[in-house]
């Protein structure tokens, strides 16, 4: 239920060394302040905000997105850093224990609540604790008497009423530790040695939330009351509420309840700011089990102090920066032969106190020297020649249409969003600006900002002295670990030399050359009582439309075709499958991927290709505005995809980096082996490999592509957002009707896929840690009906449910587990179901038996009547809120239409309302059959051998 998080984006790659200097340029004097324009920031006029008189500070704004929901939060100032030697992790642990009981409400009678008014724990029940706060997250409707003050008590119970009763701490222990143990692997070694090197100097290098084992296995209870007694005070806390809901009484029922709370002295929340330094730093760090090297380059400064327009203007100038830094970067990770395989740029805050930019690049292995040496390059080469006009009118196109987008959405700016910001507000002070606030900065102060303005900033960036290069990457036999003595030099002699001035040479060509004939509709059919219509192309095709208002600015777009990679020879599968690869780095017509990004530029319209096992398709995306765009995109992809060899060899490039180490890691071994059981080792599904890249033909790839696309007839086109038929139909009729289409009408072809029967077990022995996954996936034939699919869906929630309770809650043995169903219907009906879970190695037969155990009671006579409650409930709370969104009615719609289905009957309560204990035991009874399944256990390489259950 904890959601763990680190608010280090910096920190998902690294390594280091002994620190030197680099003499790097002094910075240059930057261009004058401009006089800037007075912009009127109104603030946020609609949220109340309000101080008790014990110090407790809450937050209330009435919103209606979604309809009859409230997202509530109890914002704590407090986090990791401020715990003492002997309580390192128990403020995660105290965020778990306020779920385990309070002064009103015994054991787990929150969760079970939320559980019973159709909240899932997880989704819209749950906590995080990072460093620096602790924040707890409630989202309920506000529609059912009662709910939203309950849930205003619960906050009120875990600011001062958590029981921490010790033998619920007892069972917590367990959990906690299971979370911890979740964690381990490649990542948390590195992490371990990269986090007191990066923050070396501050108490954050030595109070990772998630804490020391050692300290969670052995801490007196004593303790965990001393850090809740002391540190959970009013002042350091805020309430939040936002939702459908009457603002004046919830503001009443927040005073109220909480002004109650007493204010007991306590310890001052001390700041621990990173120590400034005037070095760069180098770290390297191998570990056996990373697939991939990873070089990070991080800049840290002190959080600037001041809040206004200038400083808004300050950021924006660097978030120019970070994108276009970013695109030469991405340009040059394209080209064969390229020094790093991919990039990502990051600019903004990270720990308390500190703001970031990150470098990261991925480099081949034994790259790190020439992947570290291109990276400094180009920052060089943009602080000595700076950046050209067409780069920054690019990026500041991208950027003011960004907010446009955001701004013609303001209105449906959803509750959780405002939570978050007013979070925020409150744990580090970020002015409550609104969204019209901030469009009308951004439109006044981008045409302020000129290449002087960015230049400076590079010129800044490439003299930063207070930097840190993390390098990480695997530990081979026979491969040397990156010498960071070298990476010192590399970085110094980045520091000097001439670099050219970077250049670009623009494609003048158009996005079509040659528009099409246009097509016309030649049928139509609706189907009013769900708003859809559907019409039928002179050349075939069909197009679905399901006009909403949910968003003002989105139009989603799909298209479906039956056949895929069924249709391929077993001979050529492999070419299939990187045949759109191929596509969508090639780019289409006369346009590069590159000169295509770069004509796109500005505009909300995206467009991709999938060619999957029985079918083809396109999914993408559009603001009304740039619809055109988005069918046109669609056009060039089935009718002019280019061949682009240098785009070719750099994929096969990446792809052999990517997969050199793959097996290294016990996940991909532990997904293999279940993949080769559940497929009895079909030919297809075996996995690539570094050396599949050696005999890959990109004239076959894209021969197989223009087979798939190259007859629009069998395909059915969808389009769900803001739109009428009316507006839309002309642009249909060009880019889709004009579409070449012979009347062809394919289907799939069953290259005999099949589950295994009877049970099947396997092993598999991967990995350092202490670690243990377990997967059960029962399989067989099954009828494929709509009431299939819903009982397998609430087989899954309720199993979920009382596989939480005894494996969690009860046994304390595992940090969570899954439990989900499907049934398709293509190439046979068949169905799937899967229960999965980790836990310690020595647990797992244990904990097999208690699953197996919980199917046959299940079998043999449901679920508790509670149990139906909760799954009827939190399906129907569900479908209110998806019944709102267009990508659940474009994924609905594709459904419905594939499958033959009435679409009148999208929004079928009847078969919620249906839902009984013992249509539960009979899906148990069909789906869950004790004799045909496979059980796949991984191990750590070091676990003794045991038999399986």
């Amino acid at each position: 239920m904890t959601l763990f998080r680190i608010l280090l984006p910096c920190l998902l790659v690294a390594a280091c060394a002994p620190a030197t200097r680099e003499p790097g340029p002094a910075p240059a004097a930057g261009p004058p302040a401009p006089a800037l324009p007075e912009v009127a920031v109104v603030g946020d006029t609609n949220v109340v905000i309000g101080r008790l008189e014990n110090g407790l500070t809450y937050y209330v704004r009435r919103n209606a997105e979604p309809r009859a929901r409230a997202e509530l939060r109890l914002v704590v100032n407090v986090g990791s850093v401020v715990e003492d030697a002997d309580q390192r992790g128990l403020a995660h642990f105290l965020e778990h224990m306020a779920f385990n009981g309070t002064r009103r409400f015994e054991k787990h009678e929150i969760v079970d609540y939320l559980e019973r008014v159709g909240m899932r724990f997880g989704p819209d029940v749950n906590a995080y604790t990072s460093f620096d706060e602790t924040v707890y997250m409630l989202q309920l409707p506000t529609d059912s008497a009662g709910v939203l003050e309950t849930g205003l008590r619960i906050l009120e119970d875990w600011a001062a009423g958590i029981g921490l009763d010790s033998l619920e701490v007892e069972k917590e222990r367990g959990v906690v530790i299971e979370e911890w143990r979740r964690m381990l692997g490649a990542g948390s070694r590195i992490a371990e040695r990269q986090f007191p090197f990066l923050f070396a100097g501050s108490r954050y290098a030595e109070r990772l939330p998630i804490g020391d084992p050692e300290t969670l296995r052995t801490f007196r209870h004593e303790t965990l009351r001393r850090f809740y007694r002391e540190w959970y005070r009013p002042e350091l806390m805020a309430v939040v509420a936002v939702g459908d809901f009457d603002p004046r009484a919830v503001e009443a029922q927040i005073r109220a309840g909480f002004g109650a709370l007493s204010s007991p002295r306590g310890r001052v929340r001390q700041a621990y700011p990173l120590p400034p330094r005037d070095t760069t730093r180098f770290l390297v760090t191998v570990d056996p089990e990373l697939p991939a090297t990873v070089v990070s380059i991080n800049h840290m400064r002190p959080e600037r102090k001041g809040r206004g327009t200038a400083e808004y203007r300050a950021s924006l100038v660097e978030s120019l920066l970070a994108g276009m830094l970013g695109d030469r970067l991405n340009e040059i990770s394209l080209a064969p032969d390229a020094p790093f395989l991919d990039v990502s740029t990051y600019q903004g805050a990270s720990l308390r106190g500190t703001e970031t930019f990150v470098l990261d690049v991925r480099v081949a292995q034994g790259g790190a020297e020439r992947g570290l040496a291109a990276v400094l390059a180009e920052v060089r080469r943009a602080a000595l020649h700076g950046f050209t006009a067409a780069e920054l009118e690019r990026e500041t196109t991208e950027l003011r249409r960004i907010w446009e987008q955001m701004y013609a959405e303001r209105d449906r700016t959803e509750s959780a969003q405002y939570a978050g910001q007013y979070a925020q507000h409150f744990l580090s002070g970020y002015p409550l600006r609104t969204t019209e606030d901030e469009y009308r900065l951004v439109t006044a102060l981008l045409p302020t900002i000129t290449l002087a303005d960015v230049d400076a900033a590079a010129r800044a960036l490439a003299a930063h002295r207070d930097r840190t290069v993390l390098v990480s990457g695997p530990s081979r036999p026979g491969v040397p670990a990156p010498d960071p003595a070298r990476l010192a030099a590399v970085a110094d002699s980045a520091s000097r030399g001439e670099l050219a001035a970077y250049a670009e040479t623009p494609s003048e060509a158009p996005l079509v050359a040659r528009p099409p004939v246009p097509g016309r509709v030649v049928a139509v059919d609706s189907v009013p009582e769900v708003g859809v219509t559907r019409w039928t192309l002179a050349n075939g095709a069909r197009v679905v439309l399901r006009p909403t208002d949910f968003k003002q600015d989105e139009i989603l777009f799909a298209a479906y075709s039956p056949g895929g990679l069924s249709l391929v020879p077993d001979s050529a599968f492999l070419y299939g499958r990187t045949a759109t690869a191929a596509v969508q780095l090639g780019g289409v017509g006369e346009l590069s991927l590159t000169d295509l990004q770069r004509r796109l530029s500005g505009k909300m319209a995206s467009v991709g290709a999938s060619i999957s096992g029985l079918s083809e398709g396109m999914q993408g995306a559009a603001a009304p505005r740039d619809v055109e765009t988005l069918f046109q995109l669609a056009y060039l992809y089935f009718t002019a995809p280019r061949r682009d060899t240098a785009s070719w060899h750099a994929y096969l490039q990446r792809g052999r980096e990517s997969l050199r180490n793959r097996d290294v890691t016990p996940e991909s071994a532990f997904g293999d082996t279940l993949t080769a059981l559940l497929t009895q080792r079909h030919p297809r599904s075996r996995p690539f490999t570094s050396a599949t890249f050696d005999s890959l033909s990109l004239d076959r790839a894209l021969e197989i592509y223009r087979e798939r696309f190259g007859d629009a007839a069998d395909f059915t086109f969808f389009l769900v957002g803001s739109f009428t038929p009316d507006s839309i139909r002309p642009l249909v009729e060009t880019w889709l009707g004009g579409l070449p289409g012979s009347g062809r009408r394919e289907t799939w072809r069953d290259v005999g896929v099949r589950p295994p029967p009877g049970v099947v077990r396997g092993t598999v022995r991967r990995g350092m840690e202490a670690k243990a996954r377990t997967t059960l996936v029962f399989s067989g034939p099954a009828e494929f009906s709509r009431e299939a699919r819903w009982d397998l869906a609430a087989l899954g929630d309720a199993l979920e449910i009382r596989l939480r309770e005894k494996l969690r809650e009860d046994l304390g043995a595992t940090y969570g587990v899954s439990a989900y169903g499907g049934v398709s219907r293509d190439p046979r009906p068949e169905y799937q179901f899967v229960v999965d879970f980790g836990s310690a190695p020595d647990r797992v037969d244990e904990l097999v038996g208690v699953v197996l155990a919980e199917i046959d009671t299940v079998r043999a006579g449901g679920v508790p009547a509670d149990v139906v409650e909760k799954v009827r409930e939190a399906h129907r709370r569900t479908k209110e809120i998806s019944l709102r969104e267009n990508p659940w009615w474009l994924t609905a719609l594709m459904d419905y239409e594939r499958y033959g289905w009435d679409p009148r009957t999208i929004d079928d309560p009847p078969l919620t309302a249906a839902l009984t204990a013992e249509a539960i035991r009979d899906a148990a009874r069909r789906y869950l059959d004790p004799g045909r399944y496979v059980h796949v256990t991984l191990l750590p390489e070091a676990a003794a051998s045991s038999p399986a259950p």
